[in-house]
């Protein structure tokens, strides 16, 4: 008899191994009667882990053996992470799962509506130094080149 065995038997263990004998009878391998009387042992008379081994030792389950480690890792956080071929930042699509699909390209700005916006930018400083500095600028030339740079910029840039 091992340590094992010689420990005291808890009422987990008396459970486990009753219901064992139930798939035994179900499976046909015990007899009802041979159920009662085993069932009726282990609640009365088994007092250590090895009287309730006795009660299965002819049948092919071990109700008490310890549960086997799970066969890989059980924490997913130590599964590897598989990398993409192309790192995202180099990537020109967005990923298949993404909400926006598969082949999306990222869209891309027309040189014509950067320089528009410096423009406007440029308008914007010389009206706020005309205004600080009392001087009167004159905003049309610049109003016009903005316009017909925004007009372009409607076109398709291919």
């Amino acid at each position: 008899m091992t340590s094992a065995d010689a420990m005291r038997a808890s009422d987990n263990d008396r459970e486990r191994v009753v219901q064992a004998l139930q798939e035994q009878v179900g499976e046909g391998r015990i007899t009802l009667s041979e159920f009662e009387q085993r069932s009726t042992e282990a609640y009365a008379t088994a007092k250590t882990v090895g009287d309730l081994r006795e009660l299965t030792r002819d049948l092919p389950v071990d109700p008490l053996a310890p549960p086997k480690p799970a066969a890989g890792p059980t924490d997913p956080w130590q599964h590897p992470y598989p990398m993409p071929a192309i790192p995202p930042w180099a990537q020109r699509t967005f990923p298949a799962n993404h909400p926006y699909g598969g082949q999306v390209q990222y869209r891309r700005v027309h040189p014509v509506r950067i320089a528009a916006a410096a423009m406007m930018t440029l308008w914007l400083v010389t009206a706020v130094v005309g205004a600080v500095f009392h001087v009167f600028v004159f905003p049309l030339p610049l109003l016009f080149i903005a316009f017909i740079l925004l007009r372009n910029g409607r076109r398709r840039f291919r």
